[in-house]
């Protein structure tokens, strides 16, 4: 029995399980019977924009995202029914379809919208569509302020089963997220970012009632906002409320210091599932960093610590003071040793002691991403981690750009990474001390990888 025969018998409660959402409308195209099936089996789809209508975007047809809003309100008509819609760069004037589409797609569970540039007065009618079944809403980047705050809090209160809110790069504030908190119902939700939206701490101090520690979160992201460290404990209280099942946390750019980092580090001592932690950006020091590095290794027995994957130190005026405590963390916890796999030290003074240092504690990691920029490295700490690399097999990740690096290291760690086993590769080393020829020479070993796929364009010299 062919693939068509199989599915004109299938029950047509099993449709949505055997077809997935991103191959129904292909599948649909195939032949009549095909298509007779797929309708029959009342699949559920994934709208995005094609390649078609992405070129002509590109070549300025402003029309092309009105043709497609249209034709995805015409498939919300028809016997399909959508399951994600997604809509990404794209400048979007007119909502009437859009919002007709919404309205029409009751079974809609992930709406991802990225900088469409939508004008503040069509919000309202925006999210008033927004369908109750939403499951995962992100509207990143498009200039929410104040006065479209009330509506999305009308919307919120009727997404009852919202699992994940991403509302980054707008213009929230902290005010506004008063009215936001206050207004989610759902009991689900469980990954929250926030990042870009000039939220601060002191809001939470002055306002616990209205903080985010209602809610139990996997995730969450208050990345670049203005997180003053004398106000940062009301603000962690959500942290300890979800140490529990607390997965990712991101609390880059924050200018929090050493005051706000002790904050994090009280808040994070029973946070045993955290895998992902973000820390840069926070000008904290090598003090912090040895308050951080106690809680992922403590040195109290009988307690557990983190076993993180991904690290991110980077912009915080560390020395090679922070290297040796990373390295002492790292030779004290196999747990740590087996897990970690992307670490970024990037634009600390580091030089070559502290280089060595983290190159050779990351020894026994299976690393899959490195970020050294701007740390002063030289041409030890360059060739030590070109030679280390040789262990890193599945590494597919290199940032050393702005160091002190001359074109021998350059050269081994090209050719380091273009022979191992990832399928995609990105070296960034902008700003070493490499003449042009020994440039042109890593480009190439970074275009020519033989049998795997690389992405030499973003390798720049």
């Amino acid at each position: 029995m062919n693939l068509e025969g199989f599915l004109q018998v299938v029950p047509a409660e099993l449709g949505e399980y055997l077809v997935p959402a991103a191959r129904a409308l292909l599948l649909r195209r195939a032949s009549k019977t095909m298509r007779g099936a797929v309708t029959r089996l009342r699949c559920r789809v994934d709208v995005q924009p094609g390649c078609l209508v992405r070129r002509m975007y590109a070549l300025g047809e402003q029309a092309a995202v009105r043709l497609f809003v249209g034709r995805s309100l015409q498939l919300s008509m028809s016997d399909f029914d959508i399951r994600s819609f997604t809509l990404h760069g794209m400048v979007l004037r007119q909502t009437g379809s859009l919002s007709a589409m919404l309205r029409r797609s009751t079974r809609l569970e992930v709406l991802d919208m990225h900088n469409n540039h939508i004008p503040e007065d069509s919000m309202p009618e925006l999210f008033a569509a927004l369908p109750a079944s939403l499951c995962v809403l992100r509207l990143t980047r498009q200039w929410i302020t104040k006065a479209a705050v009330s509506p999305l809090v009308d919307a919120l209160a009727r997404l009852v089963v919202l699992a994940e809110l991403d509302l980054r790069e707008n213009y929230v504030n902290s005010h506004g997220m008063q009215a936001l908190a206050a207004g989610v119902t759902s009991p689900r939700l469980a990954r929250l970012s926030l990042g870009h939206n000039a939220l601060k701490s002191r809001f939470w101090n002055e306002h616990p009632s209205i903080g985010l520690d209602r809610f139990v979160l996997e995730k969450l992201d208050i990345s670049h906002n203005k997180l003053q460290a004398a106000f940062c404990d009301s603000m962690y209280a959500c942290v300890r409320g979800s140490a529990a099942v607390l997965v990712e946390l991101d609390v880059s750019f924050n200018d929090m210091r050493i005051t706000g980092v002790s904050y994090l580090c009280t808040a994070l001592h029973k946070c045993r599932a955290l895998r992902h932690l973000n820390v840069a950006g926070n000008r904290c020091g090598d003090a912090a960093i040895a308050l951080l590095m106690a809680v992922i290794h403590p040195r109290v027995p009988g307690e557990a610590g983190l076993a993180l994957e991904s690290l991110d130190v980077g912009h915080n005026s560390l020395t090679a003071a922070s290297a040796r405590l990373f390295s002492r963390c790292l030779a004290g916890s196999p747990a740590l040793r087996r897990s970690l796999s992307r670490v970024s030290f990037s634009h600390n003074e580091l030089r070559d002691t502290g280089g060595l240092l983290v190159i050779e504690a990351l020894l026994p990691c299976a690393m899959t991403s490195v970020r050294l920029a701007g740390c002063l490295l030289c041409e030890a700490a360059g060739l030590c981690l070109a030679g280390t690399m040789l262990l890193w097999p599945a590494l597919a990740e290199l940032d050393v750009s702005g160091n002190c690096l001359d074109s021998a290291s350059l050269v081994l760690m090209a050719r380091a990474i273009s022979e191992n086993e990832s399928e995609h590769k990105y070296m960034a080393f902008i700003g070493n001390w490499a003449p042009q020829g020994s440039t042109e020479e890593v480009l190439a070993i970074l275009a020519g990888a033989p049998a795997r796929r690389t992405q030499p364009a973003r390798a720049r010299a």
